[in-house]
């Protein structure tokens, strides 16, 4: 069997094994049937398939997953200008009165404190770069009107 890396996110590696062309599929289970239902557990709405796979007198028990998911980019649009667009998107981030140095980063950092929605204004790759993607609150960045929203 051949083994290779593929990485999923920045921090985050997952090793596959790729079957052999000899390997013979058995059964396919969609989630939420029997034979689905422990690896829906833990994988949840993520699981598309479970399969059972036969190979000489071994047995295989695979799983298929969702590892990346975003928007297809418009016909006649490249990925690249749309992930680029993401990237200089300004986001609005939540940062809490306590959290003094991850304040002070964000204003090095040339984001900006909104008074009205008491949240910071920032690139997408500012908040990224800080560890503050999950803290991210979609659609607010819009409606921060007393921030000046500027491009870099």
């Amino acid at each position: 069997m051949k083994i290779f890396s593929l990485p999923v996110c920045d921090n985050l590696a997952v090793n596959f094994t790729e079957p052999e062309n000899n390997m013979e599929v058995i059964r396919t289970i969609k989630p939420g049937h029997p034979g689905s239902r422990r690896f829906q557990q833990h994988w949840g709405d993520d699981l598309v398939a479970v399969r059972y796979r036969r190979q000489g007198e071994r047995l295989y028990t695979t799983i298929e997953i969702i590892v990346d998911e975003r928007q297809r980019a418009a016909p006649g649009v490249s990925l690249n200008s749309v992930q680029a667009r993401k990237r200089r998107q300004l986001v609005a981030v939540k940062i809490a009165y306590e959290e003094q140095a991850l304040r002070e980063a964000a204003k090095r950092n040339s984001a900006r404190w909104s008074v009205e929605r008491r949240v910071w204004v920032m690139p997408y790759t500012v908040a990224v770069a800080l560890g503050l993607k999950g803290r991210i609150v979609d659609g607010l960045a819009e409606q921060c009107s007393d921030v000046e929203l500027y491009d870099d």
